[in-house]
């Protein structure tokens, strides 16, 4: 007779340190200890599963690959924050805001607790927009040091000995040779997509007028006589009026910008020895830190650049009319027009107006500001940094593809995490030259990189179907040992 003795008893690990090769103990806190974290989680997740020697390796790879793909997103998010770029506008707003909350802390001084509310909300915005200014020094700082870098001969006349300084000019031709070309090229590639953008978004801005001018034209004869001389008469003067935004003229003033900009980096670059002095003398840091929160190349071009919008805004306004409620060209065709007008026709007008003016304001803006911005940051290096923080979060996803298992491992692995990652970097990178704001192309970047990751995840899961939930699940089920004794 036999009796069956179920042994449900399975084997359990501890938790395996298989990154301490990447994060050893020379790596800085701020980038270790969150990593840290996510390989501790999913260490002991895992290794709760792990039920047999075999499933163990291959549980092992897993974990390689899963936890140093979640330390790229850890990484990358540290490496964002220390490259953004906050717009002027933005930084402008802060102060303005700052300065209002301080207004209606004087208006309120009877009254002790909005009085301490806005004093309050006043010193949170100004320092807030402190912050911004002082990362946008910094960022100017690291463009200048690398241009410098990459394109500079240095002399090395403070190293005394011959041969050392030798050596050293001999390294930095070799750096020099290929880096400076490449660093040309892609100041080059970026000022060039810059200013087809603000072409691009003029050409678009023109059709938009000129279907409001078709529309007027074919409601021309609904006026009197007299009514239509002067419908022609305005729609010269709108032909007059747009040919400042014709192709020659356009370039004209984004060189115009350029020359406005031809001196910054031999300006900037004593201010920043200056503040260096400063800070190495030791004397109350923080205070001169503090103090010179907004050092930084916009502060130098402000009002060149304040001259050049308004310039523009008078001219758009001139034709589109503004949000203050001057009226342009346009508006006076659409009040001549709209009396003689049916409801449904007016209202059409009214549409097409609308359009026309948005697109000529965004257009007008991204010349202006948008591309102003961009081709300050263009004269002191910013391009390749912007080039170089990409690379690096695409050399990070890559360690997670290559610790893969096998070669089934490696193709999910790029195209759930190597293949979005580039994507994600890509797009940031396209619409930081295409005029998007920093912060902003980080995000897009972002959204793009997890939507690419999702469509990989299901793309895995159709190419390999046994790693799917069902078989993960019936893989961390043990089979009861059956232990057969004879009486």
């Amino acid at each position: 007779m036999a009796y069956e003795n179920y042994n449900t008893y399975s084997q359990y690990t501890s938790p395996i340190n298989f990154r301490d090769g990447i994060t050893g103990n020379n790596t800085p806190a701020i980038i270790s200890k969150p990593i840290k974290t996510v390989e501790n989680a999913i260490n002991n997740t895992v290794d709760t599963f792990v039920k047999t020697e075999e499933e163990n390796e291959h549980k092992k790879s897993h974990k390689t690959a899963i936890a140093v793909g979640s330390s790229v997103l850890v990484l990358s998010g540290i490496v964002a924050l220390l490259n953004p770029k906050f717009s002027g506008k933005v930084i402008n707003k802060l102060k303005m805001m700052s300065h209002r909350a301080g207004t209606k802390a004087q208006k309120n001084q009877n009254d002790t607790f909005k009085s301490k509310f806005y004093n309050s909300m006043s010193k949170f915005w100004k320092n807030v927009g402190d912050v911004f200014q002082f990362t946008n020094t910094l960022n100017a700082g690291k463009d200048i040091g690398f241009k410098w870098l990459c394109t500079e001969e240095k002399t090395f006349g403070k190293v005394k000995n011959k041969t050392a300084r030798n050596i050293l000019k001999k390294c930095d031709s070799i750096f020099r040779t290929p880096m400076a070309p490449i660093h040309k090229s892609i100041t080059n590639w970026f000022d060039k997509v810059s200013k087809h953008t603000v072409q691009m978004n003029y050409k678009g801005a023109m059709k938009k007028l000129d279907a409001f001018e078709d529309l007027a034209k074919y409601y021309k004869d609904k006026l009197p006589i007299d009514k239509q001389r002067i419908l022609d008469q305005k729609l010269r003067e709108i032909k007059t009026a747009r040919e400042y935004f014709g192709d020659k003229q356009i370039t004209a003033r984004l060189k115009t910008q350029e020359e406005l900009m031809s001196n910054l980096e031999s300006e900037l670059i004593p201010r920043y020895k200056d503040y260096a002095k400063e800070l190495l003398k030791g004397n109350n840091r923080k205070k001169t830190i503090k103090d010179n929160m907004s050092f930084w190349a916009e502060d130098m071009l402000m009002p060149e650049r304040n001259r050049l919008e308004k310039e523009g805004q008078d001219v758009v306004s001139a034709i589109v009319g503004d949000i203050k409620g001057t009226k342009g060209k346009f508006n006076e065709v659409a009040d001549l027009l709209t009396p003689y007008l049916t409801k449904d026709e007016a209202i059409l007008l009214g549409k097409k107006l609308q359009k026309a003016d948005k697109s000529l304001h965004k257009a007008n803006f991204s010349e202006t500001v948008g591309y102003f911005d961009k081709k300050r940051d263009l004269m002191i290096g910013g391009a390749p940094t912007d080039i170089l923080s990409g690379l690096a979060m695409v050399g990070l996803s890559g360690i997670a593809v290559s610790t893969a298992h096998s070669k089934e491992e490696r193709i999910s692995n790029a195209i759930t995490a190597g293949f979005p990652a580039i994507a994600g970097v890509g797009t940031s990178i396209a619409l930081t030259a295409m005029l998007f704001s920093g912060v902003k192309s980080l995000v897009y970047g972002a959204v793009t990189g997890t939507l690419f990751s999702l469509m990989g995840s299901g793309i895995n899961r159709l190419i390999y179907p046994k790693n799917n939930n069902n078989q993960n699940l019936a893989q961390t089920i043990v089979e009861p040992q059956k232990e057969v004794i004879y009486a």
